[in-house]
């Protein structure tokens, strides 16, 4: 075997476990971002009745934490 074939397999290797890395991260990183959305629609309803502005910062961070909330994002309704 020579040394370039060896070497291009640790390096073909090494992608590999990175890009299995990666995946995991996306995995876990999704789901902090689903349970953080579902804790911020909690507080929301909690801090409606308080507070209009803390409603407002509530408001804005649920829509920037939720996938499809970066989409309606720009289409939301003016209050």
């Amino acid at each position: 075997m020579e040394a370039s074939t060896f070497f291009l397999g640790i390096i073909a290797l090494c992608m590999v476990i990175i890009t299995v890395g990666m995946l995991v991260v996306s995995v876990v990183l999704f789901a902090i971002l689903k349970t953080l959305s579902q804790i911020l629609v909690r507080l929301n309803v909690d801090y409606k009745t308080l507070s209009p502005k803390v409603h407002k910062i509530v408001e804005n961070l649920e829509y920037t934490t939720s996938i499809l909330g970066l989409l309606s994002f720009f289409r939301r309704k003016k209050s």
